[in-house]
């Protein structure tokens, strides 16, 4: 790094820390961001992370809508299954109905091949980067594709399960500033964080905890994995999970199983003939399926789905698949009722 690129940094970094530390959290995230985007640097992106987190308790909160759920219209009311879209027909209110009456919707070609490519590829470096960090290999050599995020003050019992999370094919998206970095600058600039606000109806953050890169491989087993995100998240909340997946999945690599509806309570956890005490029994599947079977969602690369923390679903695998699959998990909050357990990241 030349001098002159390090002494701009350095006043860079300088003038964002002033700003977060007055309260101003978002001028420092602009700062930051302006200045990366001009020239990437893994110091300005490992202070992203920080910054993002930190500065959800220093920025002033927002009011969020009156009432929760917001109004829908009967647009899928006659819907079997789960309803698709063009990303031509995106809007706010359109995912609105598609998740507050039929439980999901889908939306085919959210991301286009550049994004994708970049996304994916960023899995990758997430990943290799990690193994070294696992092999010994200092940070200095993992930055800026893995860095450990420590947020500050963590109470017992809140630590980062980091083995838990690739066991079952996923990294922290906060370990990877430059794969973060990237993660948010596409969902900037595809209009996508303007489409959560109008859906939230407050700007969101991003979870620490639930929006992962994954790289789910062919042979890993979730026949048993059946779950709602609501009953850890607990009650009060209003979010929105965006996932998208950035290669083909379904046939040939793992893609997620779904109960094609609605559901407005927890379902029952750890009952007979479940495999785990968080997960829900085939038996409970057979009730809220209602006679029908669950559905096994395919995607292409660039598609996403939509739902929030009442939806009922599991990874899915099959003997026959031989490829992994990539995707990514964007969990969203609105921040005026966020549950501060999941670490926020202001956006």
């Amino acid at each position: 790094m030349s001098p002159s690129r390090k002494i701009r940094e350095q006043i860079t970094l300088f003038r964002a820390r002033r700003f977060l530390e007055s309260g101003r959290a978002r001028k420092s995230i602009d700062l930051l961001v302006r200045e990366n985007r001009r020239r990437p640097s893994a110091s300005l992106e490992e202070a992203l992370v920080g910054t993002r987190h930190v500065g959800f308790s220093v920025e002033q909160k927002q009011h969020g809508l009156p009432s929760w759920p917001p109004p829908i219209t009967d647009r899928f009311a006659h819907e079997v299954g789960i309803p698709e879209i063009s990303v031509n027909d995106l809007n706010a209110q359109i995912l609105r109905d598609g998740v507050f009456s039929r439980g999901s919707i889908i939306v085919r070609g959210l991301l286009k091949g550049q994004d994708v490519d970049l996304l994916r590829h960023g899995i990758e470096q997430t990943y290799r980067h990690h193994d070294m960090a696992l092999g010994g290999a200092p940070v200095q050599d993992t930055t800026p594709w893995f860095v450990p995020f420590q947020p500050p003050n963590l109470e017992p019992g809140q630590e980062l399960n980091r083995p838990w999370y690739r066991e079952g094919g996923a990294e922290l998206a906060a370990d990877s500033p430059r794969g973060l970095f990237n993660l948010i600058e596409c969902l900037e600039s595809n209009s996508i964080i303007d489409l959560v606000t109008a859906y939230l109806g407050e700007r969101p953050s991003l979870s620490v905890r639930k929006t992962s890169l994954r790289r789910i491989p062919c042979d890993l087993n979730a026949e048993n994995g059946w779950h709602q995100d609501g009953a850890f998240l607990g009650e009060g909340i209003r979010t929105m999970n965006l996932w998208i997946a950035l290669s083909d999945c379904g046939v040939d690599a793992p893609s997620m199983d779904m109960v094609p509806r609605r559901l407005d309570h927890i379902v029952p956890t750890g009952t007979e003939g479940a495999a785990f005490k968080w997960s829900v029994s085939p038996l409970e599947i057979s009730k809220v399926c209602e006679g029908r079977e669950p559905a096994h969602l395919l995607f292409k690369a660039g598609d996403a789905i939509i739902f929030d923390e009442m939806n009922l679903h599991r990874t899915s695998t099959k003997p026959s698949m031989t490829l992994p699959r990539y995707a990514i998990e964007a969990w969203f909050f609105a921040p005026s009722c966020y549950p501060i357990d999941q670490m926020p990241l202001l956006i």
